[in-house]
Formats: structure tokens, C-alpha cells, sequence
């Protein structure tokens, strides 16, 4: 009787030594110090090529060992896109989120008035895609969509929707402005009538609408400043956008200096009159409905005091004493 349990005891530890030895042959983690975490599925992958891109990148051990967790979990197929997995996962982890389609999707939230500079940072520091990649892209984008061939160049400065996205980290810069993109023809859509109807193209009323998002605090502001735009425009002056210089340089946050405003960038409204070629930043929509129906006034001059107060004037004299009174 001694014999038999000291056979099987043999037997059941032999067998427990394989079990182990196989797990770490073909299942336990690649790394157990690794420190990547993010894996990019491409559309049209099979799970072999899958397979064959985690033994590249260093997140399995095996790859017949993870065919085999692939097999047993009866994933036939992984949704492309970005997933949060690591080397420090055994093979039935990773096999486990890629089988279950457990993208690696982020919050992103665009604020209006974001410039394509400052959404390409925002997307950077949220891990989606880098700021030059992106900028890359949005810069020089060339499209047949109807509401970008008013378009002065390829840039997509004014066309991607301020929103509050998900997006997946590793995302192809083209998807990602496409969604953007996609956004922003569904809101103008509501407005199509409007549009239709002003005396400005689309282009030159997101333009108008990206200074008024820049410059206003309020939405009374919005369609103040929006009137008075319009009415410097009817009379041929100067805008004299502060916000079009900073564009320029990038610079929202410090002094304007006199070189600035020497800039001969066609941006520079400070010293060339009518519009910039092209918008200064993403406007939202209350902001190009303000642009659409703006307030009739008189007013040719407006102003912030230092709380972001505006005030506004109808003649020359009546701003430089607003100045006076206000900024002194």
C-alpha cells in the first residue's frame, strides 16, 4: 500500500513540476520588470499576426503558449485599436483583454478657442498621439469634404470641433481628425440655412467666429464684438484683433510686444485690413451663431479692463477715453 502512495506521490509530483515548468515556458509573463503598457492592434490583423506582433514587441514569452490561450478563450478575433496591457502579464491576461476588446480609450476634453497647437498638446499629455504627429497631420490636411473648400490653404484650424471626446491612445493622427472633423459637419449641419444665407462663405464665418471666440467673455460680448467686427469690415478699417497677433506668435499669455505687432504675417490684423486667411483657432458653436446673427449696434471699438469688464465706443474719442478710464 506504502508503494502505491509513494508511486502516485511521485506521479502527481512529477506532474505538478511539468504543469509549472510548462506555464513558465509558455504562459508566465515576459518580463516581470517590463515596463510598457500599451499595445496597437492594426484593422485587419489576424490573431496570428496578433500573436506574432506581441512576441516582436516583448509582451509574451511563447508564442505557441499564447495560440493556446487564444484557443482556449475561443477569440477568433481582436478589435484594432490600443490596449492597456504589459510584459508583466501572463499570456492568459493578455489573451483575456485583447479577446474582450478592452481598448485603452481616454477622456479628452477640447475646451473652445483651443488652438490645432493647443489641441496637439492636450493630446500629448493624455497619451493619445505626439503633438508633432498630430500637428503634422492637421496642418496639411487635404479633403474633399464640402465644408473645407472654401479653404485658403490645408490647414484644419478652425474645423475641429471644441468637444469632449474618447479616443484611443495610439489612434492614427487621420482617425483622430476625422472624428473631430465628423463632429463639426454634424453641428454646422444645424446651421446650414444660416449660412446659406449670409453674405460670407463658411470659411470667412468660422474666421470671424475664431477672433470672436478668442476675444469674448460672455455670450452678450459674443455678439457685440461679433457686431463690431462686422461693422470695421463694412467700413474698411483694421480689425485690430490683438488675438490675431498672438496667433501668430503662439503667445497667449504675455505682453504683446511692438515686433509682434510689426509682423508682417497676413494674420496680423493690427496692420493688414479684413480678414486673416484663415481661423485662429476652433470656435464652438454659440460662438458661430453669434457670428451668424450678431448684435446691430453702432459700435466700431471695444475693450478689457483687467477683470475682462468690456466696454464699447462708436467713435475714436469715446475709446481713448475708455482707455483712459479703464486701463490706466
Amino acid at each position: 500500500m506504502s508503494k502505491t502512495y509513494a508511486t502516485i506521490s511521485i506521479v502527481l509530483g512529477a506532474l505538478a513540476i511539468i504543469i509549472v515548468g510548462a506555464y513558465f515556458i509558455w504562459f508566465a509573463p515576459a518580463n516581470f520588470k517590463g515596463d510598457k503598457y500599451i499595445f496597437v492592434v492594426e484593422s485587419g490583423q489576424t490573431i496570428n499576426n496578433i500573436i506574432d506582433s506581441l512576441k516582436e514587441e516583448g509582451f509574451i514569452r511563447s508564442v505557441w503558449g499564447t495560440k493556446v490561450a487564444f484557443k482556449l478563450g475561443r477569440a477568433n478575433s481582436v478589435q484594432a485599436g490600443t490596449y492597456n496591457v504589459s510584459p508583466r502579464m501572463d499570456a492568459w491576461q493578455i489573451t483575456g483583454i485583447l479577446g474582450a476588446s478592452e481598448t485603452a480609450t481616454v477622456k479628452v476634453t477640447i475646451p473652445e478657442g483651443y488652438t490645432l497647437n493647443q489641441i496637439a498638446e492636450a493630446l500629448d499629455e493624455k497619451g493619445i498621439i505626439t503633438a508633432s504627429d498630430f500637428l503634422d497631420t492637421a496642418k496639411n490636411y487635404t479633403s474633399d469634404r464640402d465644408f473645407l473648400v472654401s479653404r485658403k490653404d490645408n490647414s484644419l484650424e478652425g474645423y475641429l470641433f471644441p468637444d469632449t471626446y474618447n479616443m484611443n491612445k495610439g489612434t492614427p493622427a487621420k482617425d483622430l481628425v476625422e472624428q473631430m472633423m465628423g463632429n463639426f459637419s454634424q453641428r454646422i449641419r444645424s446651421l446650414a440655412d444660416a449660412v446659406a444665407q449670409n453674405k460670407y462663405d463658411l470659411h470667412q464665418i468660422i474666421t470671424l467666429a475664431s477672433l470672436v471666440e478668442k476675444e469674448a467673455r460672455t455670450e452678450e460680448d459674443r455678439k457685440l464684438i461679433a457686431g463690431v467686427l462686422m461693422n470695421r469690415l463694412n467700413a474698411g478699417m483694421r480689425l485690430d484683433v490683438d488675438a490675431t497677433v498672438r496667433y501668430i506668435t503662439n503667445n497667449w499669455d504675455k505682453p504683446i510686444t511692438q515686433a509682434d505687432l510689426n509682423s508682417n504675417s497676413p494674420y496680423n490684423t493690427r496692420k493688414f485690413t479684413g480678414l486673416p486667411p484663415g481661423p485662429i483657432c476652433n470656435p464652438g458653436l454659440a460662438t458661430i451663431k453669434a457670428v451668424l446673427s450678431p448684435a446691430n449696434s453702432d459700435y466700431l471699438y471695444y475693450l478689457h479692463d483687467a477683470e475682462g469688464n468690456t466696454y464699447y465706443a462708436k467713435t475714436l474719442d469715446q475709446h481713448n477715453a475708455n482707455k483712459a478710464k479703464y486701463l490706466s
